[in-house]
């Protein structure tokens, strides 16, 4: 089964995430296997960067797939466990 890959990156705008859930939507709905998100570059997972990514997560669950977060910092975990989402997540073993 193959991973599709796409990178995470922290303080876009509005319209900059938009974007981003449209394409990730689009790998989703055509990938065959999980979908990582490379988050190697994301600093902190501020409000609009959680949206975003639970978003993403709760799509591909409707759709039968699974979002692995590979690479993120202790800082960008933390954020996901104080909001309470960690477990829309799979992660890398």
């Amino acid at each position: 089964m193959m991973t599709e890959r796409l990178v995470v990156l922290g303080g876009l705008d509005l319209d900059a995430r938009r974007e981003f859930i449209a394409s990730a939507s689009g790998v989703i709905d055509k990938a065959k296997g999980h979908i990582k998100l490379d988050c190697a570059q994301l600093d902190v997972a501020d409000g609009p960067t959680l949206g975003m990514l639970v978003m993403v997560a709760r799509f591909a669950q409707r759709r039968g797939k699974q979002v692995v977060l590979d690479m993120p910092s202790v800082r960008v975990r933390r954020d996901l466990d104080e909001a309470g989402v960690t477990n829309l997540f799979a992660w890398p073993a």
